[in-house]
């Protein structure tokens, strides 16, 4: 058959990303301050933005008609689908929900069953166990080696050396100890350099290796000197290494350039400043939400630029041109703010319903819930619930949670029950807290503990989810007491 070129005419549709869509999905992210942030900065650009002392409900907020606001037809943008209707007749739910559907494939947004909860990964700062889980996904060859390398990052300390040898660890867990030692020296090419080490002068040795600006000198004094590196005695140093002093100075400061602690860079949280999105509060045996509008509900389009727009003829088509830009600006930016907290108020109202038992009677009291739960309840996209809850704090009875916070996965327990992992959480917390301080117990037993209550879990997970609970491994906590 031959070859041909032809032209062919194809009429489709889909969803063109106007930067008035791409400011509504941005600003359905933004924390609270994040957002006061924000309209501080179109304050100060926007002219037509008017804040008002007083609060103002969303009809004195845009008090305007269409033919007031909107540009005449042949001069809409083409490319804005949004431009030739009215921003009170755009269907904010559905607009996002198109833009899911053909967008879909760059949030990241896998849903099937072998998939990890969205929950559980959205915007949350990855921690040293993830990040080391991922490296080791790339080079372990089969389920053995990934069983042991899980078990290297389950024991290491809050500094990120291994918290027992190398033999103790094979005695323990009975491995083979080749195994081991193969699937701990893959550890030397992971990030952070140096972690998983037995002690800090392994840690040490393994940095240098991997630095470009190797010094051989450095290395011997790490591999040999280490007791006279402790003296910082460059003459003796310099004697014992057949080195003259300015050589021994180079090496000690590429030595102090090293991380002693390779796992510091994951231990601390930022200071976080939050403010509730939303308050819950109980009235008449029933859980009202409130909405949190402070700083949002004093936003108002100017009346004194609306009239001057009017007041502007052919000869002025600059400045006309300018105040319509700013207006219809202004305009969408109330009305994404407005649908951004009603957005925020139907999860919030979804996630007191079904987590009812946790406004009564607390943590312990949380059950197992995914996005699609919330999201088909309120018919709302998954990825939309996820920017929600993202950076959203509820203030509760029992404490301030961001709104992520109530979605967890469960775990069944003997009596068929599903309990959430923060619940299981909490138990394992409450039991280190009331453990005997000169016998700290140990994973193993923790484990006995719980399914003592019927909740069978593996120590590993006991031990995955301690180290999330920043508590260290028992014999840690033996020495600190």
């Amino acid at each position: 058959m031959a070859l041909e070129v032809k032209l062919q005419l194809k009429q489709t549709q889909k969803l063109v990303m106007t930067t008035e869509l791409r400011q509504a999905i941005e600003l359905l992210t933004l924390s609270r301050l994040e957002l006061q942030q924000i309209i501080k900065e179109k304050l100060l650009e926007n002219p037509v933005l008017e804040e008002t002392t007083e609060p103002v409900s969303e009809e004195e907020a845009l008090p305007i008609s269409e033919e007031e606001i909107f540009l005449p037809a042949d001069k809409v943008h083409k490319d804005d689908p949004t431009s030739d209707k009215p921003l009170n007749e755009v269907d904010w739910e559905y607009f996002l929900q198109s833009y899911h559907e053909n967008y879909g494939t760059n949030l990241s947004c896998d849903f099937s069953e072998d998939s990890p909860n969205l929950e559980n990964i959205i915007a949350s700062k990855e921690t040293l166990s993830e990040h080391l889980h991922k490296q080791l996904a790339l080079v372990v060859s089969d389920d053995e080696e990934s069983k042991i390398g899980s078990l290297i990052i389950g024991n290491l300390d809050e500094n990120g050396f291994l918290s027992m040898t190398l033999d103790e660890m094979a005695q323990r867990y009975t491995l083979d100890r080749d195994k081991l030692q193969h699937v701990h020296s893959l550890f030397r090419n992971f990030d952070p350099d140096g972690i998983a080490a037995e002690n800090i002068q392994q840690c040490l040795i393994i940095q240098l290796e991997n630095r470009e600006d190797y010094n051989p000198l450095a290395m011997e004094i790490l591999t040999n000197h280490m007791e006279d590196l402790k003296s910082l005695n460059l003459k003796k140093l310099a004697d014992i290494c057949g080195a003259t002093e300015e050589d021994i100075r180079t090496a000690l400061y590429v030595i102090k350039s090293l991380d002693p602690r390779p796992a510091r860079n994951f231990g601390g949280e930022e200071t976080r400043y939050i403010q509730p999105d939303v308050f819950v509060v109980k009235v008449d045996n029933e859980y009202v939400v409130h909405l949190n509008d402070d700083g949002f509900n004093n936003l108002k389009i100017s009346q004194s630029y609306k009239e001057m727009i009017h007041k502007l003829n052919s000869h002025n088509k600059e400045a006309k041109d300018y105040l319509e830009q700013k207006m219809r600006s202004a305009v969408w930016l109330l009305k994404t703010i407005q649908q951004r907290q009603r957005t925020i108020y139907k999860v919030a109202k979804s996630i007191v319903r079904k987590q009812r038992d946790f406004f009564e009677q607390g943590i312990s009291y949380l059950k197992p819930m995914v996005l699609r739960e919330v999201a088909e309840d309120i018919s709302l996209h998954e990825c939309t619930v996820s920017r929600v809850t993202n950076n959203k704090y509820m203030h509760t009875p029992h404490g301030i949670f961001e709104l992520k916070f109530f979605f967890t996965s469960g775990i069944t327990a003997g009596d068929g029950d599903s309990v959430s992992s923060k619940s299981i959480k909490n138990m394992i917390k409450d039991i280190i807290q009331n453990e005997d301080k000169s016998k700290p117990l140990s994973d193993e037993k923790i484990a006995q503990i719980l399914a003592s209550q019927k909740l069978y879990i593996a120590r590993r997970t006991i031990a995955k989810y301690r180290e999330e609970l920043n508590f260290l491994p028992s014999s840690k906590r033996k020495k600190i007491i």
